[in-house]
């Protein structure tokens, strides 16, 4: 068999490229047959069906192709669909910020389990039922240092994505941090660190990130 060639574009090779796309073919084929299924039996609308990801893939962004662990847009926004017609609007798009520790007090909100656990996610229902009228401005992003890949060894970060900006700190590298307007930078290319304009900004999330540093469970 011929070697597998590396696509020059993303960095990622055309054979895992495909495996990726029959994978999520094979996901897609799966759903339609459970959704058929639970219709056929009358229970499809009253079953939660959520379909989500841990990750997303670099195909060439940041200059990154196999790299999946940092804190950019690419990775760290996430596929999240739910169909539960007697909580989820159809056809809706919300634009809160979610956290995936808000899947447990969501799905238990949902299934009208009165929960008693103390959890620092919340109930997504008011976002998808439209009742929200607040909600979180910002979210936590972190990673710890492992010794999975050599790249990975001084990886750890703390991260805050706001509705405008994304700032990390990492843990190991000091002086090494990013911040990125993704109003007017969606690409996250340009670092504002040690700029003008980001250092009247720094302030700011820098002190978001550490209100959401202290909630947090402590870096293991």
């Amino acid at each position: 068999m011929p070697a597998c060639r590396r696509s020059p574009a993303t960095g990622t090779s055309d054979a895992d490229i495909r495996a990726r796309l029959e994978m999520l073919l094979g996901v897609d084929e799966s759903l339609g047959r459970l959704v058929a299924t639970l219709d056929s039996l009358g229970a499809l609308d009253s079953t939660i069906i959520v379909l989500t990801s841990d990750h997303g893939y670099f195909y060439g962004e940041h200059g990154l192709d196999q790299e999946r662990r940092l804190a950019y847009e690419e990775t760290a926004r996430i596929p999240l669909i739910v169909r539960y017609p007697r909580v989820a609007r159809a056809g809706t798009t919300p634009s809160q910020m979610v956290q995936t520790i808000d899947f447990a007090s969501t799905l238990l909100s949902m299934a009208g389990v009165r929960d008693t656990v103390a959890r620092q996610g919340v109930s997504l229902v008011p976002v998808l039922d439209g009742s929200a009228t607040t909600w979180r401005t910002s979210v936590f992003l972190e990673y710890y240092t492992d010794i999975v890949f050599p790249r990975t060894l001084t990886m750890g970060y703390d991260a805050v994505r706001t509705e405008r900006y994304t700032y990390i700190v990492y843990r190991e590298l000091p002086g090494m941090e990013e911040l990125y307007d993704l109003e007017r930078d969606p690409f996250q290319v340009d670092n504002l660190m040690g700029t003008v304009r980001g250092d009247s900004i720094v302030p700011v999330v820098r002190g978001e990130l550490e209100r959401l540093q202290r909630e947090a469970l402590p870096a293991r």
